[in-house]
């Protein structure tokens, strides 16, 4: 599977209206003109969840059709075990938004207008996933990559050459500077807290004195004295308030 290849779960538990949301899905993408998605269609949470502790998953079209529905514990429990998983919720019950509010779901669509829902989730997961064609260096030579900016973790450079860590623990590697970088990430909550990283601050775990410790346990440098400055930056960043690039 190709890194960059969005994968979808979809999860219902009626295998007719599973193939119908997938078919949706296929006709949005190809309407939007990204590129092909794999989906996996799966008829129990408890195959879901296996799929994405097996593999990444980064949207789930997750169908509910009561307010006790198991739905949405499972919407719960995957938002507490797959923070970057984006959910989308399928129901004909459109009095149950509200109540999806909870999970902080990317989109709620419904079925009586499930091909323009569809379309308007995706559009939206492809506008907040923005993703940019940077020059890597591999074995063998150069060569274009496409980086999803959320999934970056923090942003590391040596000397001139930059390393980007992601969530999935892939790195790149590519020639440049941290400043050339800046003002294309500051604008998705990443902050320069040293002379040699740039953290996205979603990912911030703990800021000590001296150091940030990330959601995969790097502890990076930071400057000294902005400790104060730098926890002020992040908490904005985790608290959905812009932040202006420094």
């Amino acid at each position: 599977m190709n890194k960059e290849t969005l994968v979808i779960g979809i999860c219902d538990d009626n295998p007719k209206e599973a193939h119908r949301i997938r078919q949706e899905i296929c006709k949005s993408i190809k309407l939007l003109r990204e590129q092909e998605a794999i989906c996996i269609v799966c008829e129990t949470g408890k195959c879901l969840m296996e799929c994405c502790k097996n593999q990444r998953v980064d949207l789930v079209f997750l169908s509910i059709k009561t307010p006790k529905e198991k739905g949405f514990a499972l919407a719960a429990e995957l938002c507490a075990t797959f923070p970057t998983t984006k959910i989308v919720f399928v129901s004909n019950h459109e009095n149950m938004v509200f109540d999806a509010y909870e999970y902080a779901p990317l989109w709620f669509v419904r079925k009586k207008f499930i091909g323009q829902d569809i379309t308007k989730a995706l559009r939206k997961f492809y506008q907040n996933e923005a993703k940019m064609q940077i020059r890597c260096k591999y074995e063998g030579g150069m060569r274009d990559v496409l980086v999803y900016i959320n999934q970056v973790l923090y942003i590391e450079c040596k000397g001139h050459t930059l390393w980007i860590y992601t969530i999935y623990g892939e790195h790149h590697q590519l020639y440049g500077s941290l400043k050339s970088l800046e003002e294309s990430f500051c604008p998705y909550g990443f902050i320069r807290v040293h002379k040699n990283y740039m953290v996205n601050a979603k990912y911030v775990k703990e800021i000590g004195n001296r150091a940030v410790r990330m959601q995969d346990g790097a502890e990076l440098d930071i400057g000294k004295n902005r400790r104060k400055e730098i926890k002020g930056l992040v908490e904005s960043v985790q608290q959905g308030r812009h932040v202006s690039c420094l």
